[in-house]
């Protein structure tokens, strides 16, 4: 089937004989079905008219695929792959239901039901474009979603949004860092989807995510409710329950996620960022290098890297690039000078 006339079947365009011709091609081959499904999700979709199928389309769909036999376990495997992907705007929204069945006993009836829940949750209806806010080095911003949940987003992130919430989940993509106060709704979680190969499940709560492309380490703190970290392993969906007060640290080794979860002295100073303080601990001068690009949109240029083993112990409040690096330069043996937006550091 050529791609165009695919197309067309989305955005709604095709005479009804040919639309007949279509279904015929989905319910023809589970790889049919799948490529579909893909085209309703990626980049492109964003960029067409938002339209439904009749109900009786469907339910032909529905149908043939509920006539379909769901033991194939690449099957499985390839609709996995898919729901993790960002794109994933209708797939994903199966996750609480994954999640779920996979946290039961495991059975091959349980195996064919998980099946049939990511078919359903691709019903080919309410597939909504997406938004994606971005907020540059140097700037903050607080966001409400269709549903009136806030978000305030740390500088060098960005959120990627619908303009109405699947009936299902409340599914929204992050790069960077963001505070969430999410309304509370149980028949409808909320899924924090990240960049780095994990979600966040949440039903009312308030947390911290903190999830950077070029950070090895991602972390989430939780100041109230309760959130479940998803990844996946082996083909499975595993989570771990956070608690109020409990950091989860999500480090990336071998392809394979590691999760640990600890007990912060200070766990609110994770989120010290959206009253427009910094807090450094202890941390080490290239983490503190990182936060202060972001912080102030400037580059930095190391000129001697033995200076990077030092760990900065400070609270800055509203400080100046300048103010912050000439308290660096008289607490450690680093010396700096700035060359347009560029920081150059050495040692002393």
């Amino acid at each position: 089937m050529k791609k165009s006339i695919l197309i067309k079947y989305i955005k709604g365009e095709l005479a009804e004989s040919e639309k007949a011709k279509v279904l015929e091609w989905a319910a023809k081959d589970k790889a049919n079905e799948l490529y579909i499904a893909r085209l309703l999700n990626v980049d492109t979709l964003i960029n067409l008219p938002q339209w439904e199928a009749s109900d009786r389309e469907v339910n032909d769909i529905l149908k043939k695929l509920k006539d379909q036999s769901f033991t194939n376990k690449k099957y499985y495997t390839i609709n996995k792959k898919i729901f993790w992907s960002a794109a994933s705007i209708v797939i994903i929204a199966a996750v609480s239901t994954i999640f779920m069945l996979n946290s039961s006993k495991k059975s091959p009836k349980g195996d064919a039901l998980l099946s049939q829940n990511i078919v359903n949750a691709y019903t080919y209806k309410n597939i909504t474009p997406t938004k994606t806010l971005y907020t540059p080095r140097g700037v903050k911003a607080r966001l409400i979603l269709p549903d009136s949940s806030q978000v305030w987003l740390n500088s060098d992130t960005w959120i990627t949004y619908p303009d109405s919430f699947d009936s299902l989940v409340r599914s929204v993509t992050i790069s960077g860092e963001a505070y969430f106060d999410v309304k509370k709704n149980p028949d409808r979680p909320m899924i924090v989807n990240t960049t780095k190969g994990f979600s966040i499940q949440v039903l009312g709560t308030q947390f911290n995510i903190k999830a950077y492309e070029n950070d090895n380490v991602a972390q989430t703190t939780l100041y109230s409710g309760e959130i479940c970290l998803l990844r996946s392993e082996n083909n499975k969906i595993v989570g771990t329950k956070i608690s109020p007060n409990q950091t989860a640290l999500i480090n990336v080794e071998n392809l394979k996620l590691n999760v640990t979860t600890i007990i912060k002295e200070s766990p609110k100073n994770d989120y010290a960022w959206k009253e427009g303080k910094i807090i450094f601990e202890s941390t080490p001068l290239p983490e503190v290098i990182k936060t202060l690009e972001r912080w102030h949109g400037v580059d930095f240029v190391i000129k001697d890297r033995d200076i990077l083993k030092y760990k900065i112990t400070a609270t800055f409040n509203s400080e100046s690039i300048v103010q912050i690096m000439d308290l660096i330069q008289m607490t450690t043996p680093v010396k700096y000078k700035i060359e347009n937006r560029k920081v150059v550091l050495d040692r002393n």
